[in-house]
């Protein structure tokens, strides 16, 4: 069964992949996620961003299930 997974971006990282959402299919986890979408996006790999799986940002790989929605957000900054 293909795992269909919703994707979010935001800010500087909507901007780098050049769009807001998309899905991407055949992900398994978000460490697959990732290194999908930095060899697809060369630039990912210099910014640092933090991943939400279903509104909970995590700090550690996570195995997804299909519909799961991943958000990738840039860096937050404080004040």
């Amino acid at each position: 069964m293909n795992k269909n997974i919703n994707v979010l971006a935001f800010g500087s990282i909507a901007d780098i992949i050049g769009k807001k959402s998309f899905i991407m299919e055949e992900i398994d986890s978000t460490e697959r996620l990732q290194q999908t979408l930095e060899d697809k996006y060369p630039s990912l790999t210099t910014v640092q961003y933090a991943i939400a799986v279903n509104e909970e940002i995590i700090q550690t790989p996570v195995l997804l299930e299909n519909n799961s929605t991943v958000a990738i957000l840039p860096p937050f900054s404080g004040g």
